[in-house]
């Protein structure tokens, strides 16, 4: 004769609810993690926005002119509150410059280029008309003013052959030549130096630049015009 289960008995009920506690603890393993499960570092990188990658650029006018020193690249700043007038006629009726030699210096009448940048008029592209410059100062050397008075010193790679002078300096003007420059005069003896003919301001500058990374002059760099310094 089986035993009779008194009504209330707490054994199958209790087995049910151990069946259900378990299932309960295992069916979260069996599903993929919900976004609000996912690891914080995971939840945090695919909240953040897409960034575009950074190019390393320099801002404006940092670094957006330079010029060669022989092989060493020299950056330039732009100093925004002066140019420098190097037209033969100017308003202050200055006398044409005395020289415009790799040394450059002040004007045949003694009188700096120097002008405040409001003083002189706009082309019409509203930027400076033929014949004035920027004022440039090196990165490296704040303190010391250039600007580009025209012309571009170029080094041959190899001095034209021969004794004879006159023959070495036809020579090398029929190298220049023949690379689309102007040759104006031989700066040494030897007709390896030369001052080629460019206009005032910054396109004697990418003139420069552009003879000296092509590699077929040994150097190239601007007619500089700097201030004397005082004795």
């Amino acid at each position: 004769m089986k035993p009779q289960t008194r009504p209330g008995s707490p054994r199958r009920p209790r087995l049910t609810r151990i069946a259900v506690c378990a299932l309960a603890l295992m069916l979260p393993a069996l599903q993929p993690p919900s976004f609000a499960q996912q690891p914080a570092a995971s939840r945090d990188a695919a909240q953040q926005p897409v960034r575009k990658a950074n190019t390393g650029r320099p801002a404006a006018n940092a670094g957006s002119h330079y010029w060669y020193d022989g092989d060493r690249r020299r950056e330039l700043l732009l100093e925004p509150a002066r140019v420098a007038d190097f037209r033969p006629a100017a308003a202050d009726r200055r006398a044409e410059s005395a020289s415009r030699g790799a040394a450059g210096g002040r004007t045949a009448a003694g009188r700096t280029p120097l002008r405040a940048a409001h003083e002189i008029e706009k082309d019409a592209s509203n930027g400076l008309p033929p014949g004035v410059s920027p004022v440039l100062r090196d990165a490296e050397a704040p303190a010391r003013l250039r600007s580009l008075a025209g012309g571009v010193i170029v080094t041959l790679r190899m001095a034209p052959a021969g004794n004879d002078a006159a023959a070495r300096e036809a020579q090398a003007r029929k190298q220049l030549v023949a690379a689309g420059l102007e040759p104006l005069r031989a700066i040494d003896p030897e007709a390896r130096r030369w001052l080629v003919e460019s206009p005032a301001g910054l396109e004697s500058l990418e003139l420069a630049n552009r003879l000296h990374e092509s590699g077929d002059f040994e150097s190239a760099a601007p007619n500089w015009w700097q201030p004397r310094a005082l004795k």
